[in-house]
């Protein structure tokens, strides 16, 4: 039996990653000070940023690359190139307030964009798994 890749399952749980980047960028500013008082300094670490952003653009490309073949639409992936200009812009070109804007910004669209995909595959016949 072959085995299909559940887009509807990576979607979600790239949504979920891109929330959790979203609320990570919003919280870090108030949680720095109390998150090693609880044993979760490694939250505030650069590398749980880069982490966390790595792996939820990794998905999103992957994802919506494979969505994008299916179904041909490209709607979700410009919503992925506006939210990796916005992330890129916080990780690179502003500081301090703009900075947690811009993340949070670019980790929601980074959701959005697999929301949207996951929609775009649910509406089209080309994505529903084949009976092998």
């Amino acid at each position: 039996m072959k085995k299909h890749f559940n887009h509807e399952f990576v979607d979600t749980t790239g949504a979920c990653l891109s929330v959790a980047c979203a609320i990570h960028c919003l919280a870090m500013p108030l949680l720095v000070a109390v998150l090693p008082l609880i044993g979760l300094g490694f939250l505030a670490n650069e590398r749980a940023e880069v982490v966390l952003i790595t792996g939820a653009i990794g998905l999103a490309i992957v994802s919506l690359a494979w969505g994008v073949r299916h179904h041909r639409r490209w709607r979700a992936l410009l919503v992925l190139i506006v939210a990796v200009a916005f992330i890129a812009t916080a990780r690179t070109a502003v500081e301090g307030t703009f900075e947690v804007v811009f993340y949070s910004i670019g980790g929601v669209l980074l959701a959005s964009a697999h929301l949207v995909n996951r929609h775009l595959c649910k509406t089209c016949p080309a994505c529903e798994p084949e009976d092998v």
